[in-house]
């Protein structure tokens, strides 16, 4: 096999393979024996098949399965021979094989660009001061005593009003028939929350418990399911109870009832603590993403285009898989494909260049991920994805993601020494957080 290689830009490559023609009559006469050993042609016995006859009937399928073969035999060694990184499948271009003479074929392909690292040892960084204010302890407070509330069962006098939650039986049909999910026994709804169809909590206002109540609704046209939107329906409802949500008073009984705190301010200083840790948290991961912007900005470097791809839908995904995590939807947060193409992209393309100037910086300092290292990162994420390591482990190794992890635990490595080396000043903490990408790779 001889393989010479054409440079066409800064991460493009063409390969050109000739396979010798021996190589090629081998894997044809290959081909022919065993295609006919596993199909049957009417008039002769299974694997005493004629070649002239199978050349008639499947010389297409044949030259297929061999280009496929030699491609897949020859690709990969002149790849390595020539000390190439792919970043892409290659686009392959064949000739017609021809028995007797040596075969050719094209290869198009992405690559890891070469990369010089110019300006990394005096990055300057800004270090977000880490302020929690009383407004935020207050507010997380307000949250855990949400959490406790209880529904408390009202008086029998009590009429169904927005903010309370009503225990109902209900059974619905359309056109005069029953249709699934239309019935329901001791179901509670919060009036006024907009959860069901429109129109149905509103017209529950005003009843006692024990009453029972026939009302008509229309499903919009985009409800979720697709049989029901658009058709008028017919509900009896019947009231079983009436509860209002209790929020207990923010006191020391309340901090018992939390945890284990003698008095509110134990309990005050211990959430002050926690924000305090998760706003540190943050502040770390800023000076980092800092740090990975300036190294691009200052350091020119090529991003192949599959690698800009392959991390827009990384962070797409990340983030597609957090936000439904929290039960909110990108489409609910205006986050169309356009937008996302807009903002996101040169993201993406940014955080490629990082990965690449990290990757050299470590390449150049020598920086080693040892086994161990490896071992901790694995059940780092195991015990966040609640699995045991060794399943995590398979998984890795099942789907070729070691090199993966390892490659990215190398760039952390760089990019702590980066930080050690970058010029360090304070700067004012940003109020408030816009939704932001996350990436499926790092973190």
């Amino acid at each position: 096999m001889k393989a010479i290689i054409e440079v066409l830009g800064p991460w493009e490559r063409k390969v050109v393979v000739e396979v010798p023609a021996e190589e090629v009559g081998d894997a044809v006469e290959h081909a022919y024996r065993h295609l006919a050993r596993r199909v049957r042609v009417k008039g002769f016995r299974a694997g005493r098949t004629p070649r002239s006859v199978l050349e008639r009937l499947y010389s297409d399928t044949v030259r297929n399965e061999v280009v496929q073969r030699l491609v897949d035999r020859t690709y990969t060694q002149a790849v390595k021979e020539h000390g190439l990184e792919p970043v892409s499948e290659p686009v392959v271009e064949p000739e017609k094989i021809e028995e007797g003479k040596p075969w050719r074929y094209t290869a198009r392909l992405e690559v890891k660009p070469a990369v010089t690292v110019t300006c990394w040892q005096a990055l300057e960084i800004v270090k977000p001061a880490v302020n929690v204010e009383e407004e935020a302890v207050q507010e997380r407070l307000k949250r855990l005593a949400e959490m406790h509330s209880q529904l408390v069962t009202q008086e029998e006098s009590v009429r169904l009003a927005r903010g309370h939650f009503a225990i109902i039986d209900y059974e619905g049909t359309i056109e005069g028939r029953p249709f699934a999910g239309g019935k329901g026994s001791e179901a509670t709804l919060e009036i006024g929350s907009g959860s069901f169809v429109p129109g149905f909590e509103e017209q529950l206002e005003g009843m006692a418990k024990g009453d029972t109540r026939e009302i008509d609704v229309t499903f919009p046209p985009e409800y979720r399911h697709e049989g029901l939107a658009g058709k008028r329906a017919h509900f009896r409802v019947g009231l079983k109870e009436i509860k209002c949500k209790v929020t207990p008073a923010m006191d020391d009984d309340f901090a018992r009832d939390v945890g284990e705190f003698k008095t509110l301010e134990a309990l005050r200083a211990r959430v002050r603590e926690d924000l305090c840790a998760e706003l540190e948290q943050e502040a770390r991961r800023d000076v980092r993403e800092q740090a990975r912007r300036c190294l691009a900005a200052q350091n020119p470097v090529d991003a192949p285009p599959a690698l800009v791809e392959n991390e827009f839908r990384s962070m797409v995904e990340g983030t597609r898989r957090r936000l439904a995590a929290q039960g909110v939807s990108m489409e609910n947060l205006g986050l169309t494909a356009e937008a996302l193409e807009k903002e996101w992209r040169p993201r993406a393309e940014e955080s490629v260049k990082a990965s690449l100037l990290l990757e050299q910086i470590a390449r150049e300092q020598a920086l080693a991920v040892a086994p161990e290292e490896v071992d901790r990162e694995i059940q780092r994420i195991a015990q966040e994805s609640r699995q045991s390591p060794r399943a995590v482990r398979s998984a890795y190794e099942e789907r070729g993601l070691i090199a993966l992890l390892e490659s990215r635990l190398q760039q952390e490595k760089a990019l702590d020494l980066v930080l050690e080396k970058a010029t360090m000043r304070d700067g004012k903490r940003a109020q408030g957080a816009a939704t932001s990408p996350e990436s499926g790779e790092r973190g």
